[in-house]
């Protein structure tokens, strides 16, 4: 089970720990985006200071309809305290958490300040 927090300002935040290039894992924290169909984003500095995976660009097509070319990296993700590959797209924006590493959970979260969200596993 994971936990997080539903803020005033509407974002549903989620820490997920990422495995470093020095073996250790790192927190980070994520803004819940079922919009986003990839497993996580996060921006180009927060990546080069995990040095992690490999990169690959592709194909990647934005909110707003258009495409771009986009680079994104292996890493390794402890979920639900379980060592899981991700990949990891390299934006700009916020850190988002999307529905690539979503699938397969139920999500709780309470719509108000401070309100619980709970990620679970589905059998």
């Amino acid at each position: 089970m994971i936990r997080g927090t539903v803020f005033p300002n509407r974002q549903a935040l989620v820490t997920v720990e990422l495995l470093s290039a020095n073996g250790q894992f790192q927190s980070f924290e994520f803004i819940l985006d079922t919009g986003f169909n990839g497993d996580l984003s996060l921006p180009s500095r927060t990546i080069q200071t995990l040095s992690t995976g490999r990169r690959t660009s592709s194909l990647v097509e934005l909110a707003d309809g258009s495409r771009t070319i986009g680079y994104t990296w292996q890493a390794t993700a402890l979920w639900d305290n379980s060592p899981r590959p991700v990949l990891i797209v390299e934006s700009d924006g916020e850190p988002l958490l999307g529905m690539g590493l979503l699938w397969q959970n139920r999500i709780t979260l309470e719509a108000r300040p401070f309100g619980s969200l709970v990620i679970e596993l589905l059998e």
